[in-house]
């Protein structure tokens, strides 16, 4: 059953330098060289343990509770097979977390892609004129998309020397993070409902993806509650996207159940 989904924010970086793209043999070692300054400040994204080194950027995390984290230590996750669905043969991030945690509990920073200088065929000595990178934040409970740009653009301001300078555009407001509460009637009684319809113990999960709940929960003052029943290798945003039809009718029933759950709670 999940239980949060991650925010984000998403930024492109230009550096510019000289006016044009400058002879290096010319120019090499005595100008500021924006595709060198881009490497450092992306470089320093991240400490020796993979945490975001951004000055602040984890004021305010909520941290996921003891209780959830042994839920999600009981699912039953094989790291070999999800390895295998992402192409790669290691998981790594940051320390002290599983590879469950890193991608449902903890805020990240992405490079998406840096590009810049000649990047055609064939050799060209030069300092080029610009560099260019996008980065994506996954963004976790307590933290707000427009402070985290706002400790974005202090740091890329901070690793810009004299000579050159730097443009952020952002990709609009982002998106908050949402997580249930454990401990609330909502999700106690959606929870029971979704036991019912499976015949099993319900275990909790989070998503590493983004959506609108937490602000529609603040909208109409609501607890957060997903009934879920989509599977993983259901190929979410991908060609031959699938839904099984039997989960589909005990999502169904799960959802029956809740009300009678919400009913009960609300007489006891």
């Amino acid at each position: 059953m999940c239980v949060g989904m991650r925010g984000v924010t998403d930024v492109e970086i230009s550096l510019f330098g000289p006016e044009r793209d400058l002879h290096s043999g010319s120019f090499g070692g005595a100008v500021p060289n924006p595709l060198k300054i881009m490497s450092d400040l992306l470089s320093g994204l991240h400490d020796a343990d993979n945490r975001v080194a951004i000055p602040g950027f984890y004021e305010g995390v909520v941290e996921a509770s003891a209780e959830e984290r042994e839920l999600i230590a009981r699912l039953p996750f094989d790291e070999a097979e999800w390895l295998a669905t992402a192409a790669s043969t290691a998981a790594r991030g940051e320390k002290g977390y599983s590879t469950l945690e890193r991608v449902w509990l903890r805020p990240t920073a992405e490079i998406n892609g840096m590009w810049g200088g000649h990047t055609g065929a064939g050799g060209k000595t030069i300092v080029p004129r610009s560099a260019h990178a996008k980065i994506s934040f996954r963004l976790v409970p307590g933290q707000e998309p427009l402070e985290i740009q706002d400790r974005v653009r202090a740091y890329v301001e901070a690793a810009t020397p004299e000579g050159v300078r730097a443009e952020l555009e952002f990709g609009g407001p982002g998106v908050r993070a949402c997580a249930s509460d454990l401990s609330s009637t909502a999700l106690r009684a959606a929870r029971s409902a979704m036991g019912r319809a499976f015949g099993k113990e319900v275990l909790f999960t989070r998503e590493g993806g983004s959506g609108p709940e937490a602000d529609i929960a603040d909208i109409l003052d609501a607890p957060l509650v997903f009934v879920a029943v989509g599977l993983n290798e259901d190929r979410i945003h991908a060609p031959n996207e699938k839904v099984e039809t039997p989960l589909l009718l005990k999502g169904a029933e799960s959802v029956a159940y809740l009300w009678e759950e919400l009913g009960a709670a609300r007489d006891a």
